[in-house]
């Protein structure tokens, strides 16, 4: 028995593996980027190979549960961060390092995610929701610039009081239960006594650290914090590897766990959907640093994603990951252009930074152009389809005035990337750009195929992603 278990781990023990690998390499004195780079994705996608093979097996059921609507979080993540980590060797090797530190604790994230997806059990979500938050402190601390930076402390101090408040639920719930704290057992709770304030606090104790981890507003400012002041592949990370999974944490919380709840929630989700809309528009429109531009384009579509969850219906949860899905294969897109754009050795971050770079980039403007105009929503790229069904189902709810705010501020938005737009065109250039690595462009060329590809359904893709997607209602 204790060997069919240990097989039922292979997925965290490869990555596990993997950071044993890349520390013995760092004792060794291997000194390439490329190197730890490419170990990474070796048990990344060895992690991957195992997880599809035993996607139904748990090593400890009575805290975890694997199953389709998990391994396809887990593929999407891991595609991702295999994209990421391959890309992040490029900016090291810029800056004369090893990033072995980096690389070990994307390793460490990818093992906590996995854990927190599979989590049926409030314990581990806690346990694992507060080593998510120390290993994103960590990387937050990964700075090669001479003066001290007050981000890691300040995203540390709210993120010990979110998981102090996530405790303080835990607790309740554990003294309610006689510690049989799985979600089933707290579904149950929550339907018998519904008007209870206790349990419903209880309830937004465990919910709301986990809408502060997305960087909805209003904490929004933790989410401009860990996409504008990390380093490239840090900011990488936070835009899309973290909130893949932790969206998917959420979206399982929301069937399993907070149905009985549904008719409170709702109105709390649409407000803080609303309220990341209008302030991710805005904010994309008051800042010159384009990594900022894009923590703030996220948040707009996160509150879109919240919107939909705000339903409590399957349907148009599985409309809210569609649209999560074509956002971030968006955004990726964005991030690609990020890598490109290097003067003297020196990455670009600033709006100006891009002027006048379809005279001398012509294709990875190009690309930029796709992603910005897909995130827009402009057909018959990939968000189109997302955005589509999102005003689809709020039409069919009767929420008319949400639907006039989500457009009006889309427009505002639009505003922002047209502004990149310009100045990529029609701006002189005043920057000299570094050779581009091919590698980057192979990429590039990746990820636009796919924002065009996805929104035509090819063999039916979408299909296949429900029926792993409802399982989760199982």
């Amino acid at each position: 028995m204790l060997w069919r278990h240990l097989i039922y781990t292979f997925p965290e023990l490869v990555l596990l593996a993997g950071i044993i690998h890349l520390l013995l390499l760092y004792l060794l004195s291997y000194d390439a980027a490329r190197v730890y780079a490419r170990v990474s994705r070796f048990w990344l996608l060895m992690s991957l190979f195992w997880s599809i093979v035993l996607y139904d097996k748990t090593a400890g059921p009575a805290f975890f549960e694997n199953n389709a609507y998990t391994l396809l979080f887990k593929l999407l993540t891991g595609f991702l961060a295999y994209i990421m980590l391959g890309l992040s060797a490029l900016w090291f090797g810029t800056e004369n390092r090893t990033g072995c530190k980096y690389y070990i604790l994307v390793l460490c994230a990818l093992i906590v995610n996995s854990l927190l997806l599979a989590s049926t059990h409030l314990l581990p979500l806690l346990l694992c929701y507060c080593l998510m938050a120390y290993i994103n402190y960590r990387l937050l601390g990964i700075s090669y610039e001479k003066l001290p930076s007050e981000t890691p402390a300040r995203y540390m101090g709210v993120s010990g009081a979110m998981a102090l408040m996530f405790a303080m639920g835990f607790l309740y719930l554990h003294g309610r239960l006689d510690g049989n704290v799985e979600y089933s057992a707290i579904s149950r709770l929550f339907a018998e006594e519904e008007g209870s304030f206790p349990l419903y606090a209880s309830a937004v104790a465990v919910v709301v650290p986990f809408l502060y981890s997305l960087g909805l507003a209003p904490f929004h400012f933790m989410a401009e914090d860990k996409a504008g002041k990390g380093i490239l592949p840090v900011s990488h990370y936070f835009a899309l590897v973290l909130p893949m999974a932790l969206w998917g944490v959420l979206i399982k919380m929301d069937v399993q766990l907070l149905s009985p709840y549904q008719a409170e929630f709702a109105p709390v989700y649409a407000g803080f959907a609303l309220l990341s809309v209008i302030f991710g528009a805005m904010g994309a429109n008051a800042r010159i640093n384009l990594h900022r531009i894009m923590a703030y384009s996220s948040m707009y579509h996160f509150g879109m994603v919240l919107l939909l969850l705000s339903f409590f219906k399957l349907e148009t949860d599985f409309a809210a990951f569609v649209y999560l899905l074509v956002v971030l294969l968006s955004l990726n897109g964005g991030y690609l252009v990020f890598y490109s754009l290097k003067s003297h050795g020196e990455y670009l971050a600033s709006i100006t930074s891009l002027a006048g770079l379809a005279e001398t980039r012509p294709y990875t403007t190009g690309a930029l152009l796709v992603s910005l105009f897909s995130l827009i929503g402009l057909p018959p790229l990939a968000v189109f389809m997302g955005q589509f069904g999102c005003i689809s189902d709020l039409l069919r709810n009767g929420y008319f005035i949400s639907l006039g705010i989500v457009l009006f501020f889309l427009l505002v938005l639009a505003k922002a990337y047209l502004e990149i737009i310009k100045t990529a065109y029609f701006e002189k250039k005043v920057k000299l750009y570094d050779a581009e690595n091919r590698i980057i462009s192979l990429y590039t060329v990746f990820c636009m195929a796919c924002v065009v590809i996805v929104a035509f359904n090819p063999g039916n893709l979408f299909q296949i992603l429900k029926d792993m997607f409802y399982v989760v209602s199982l």
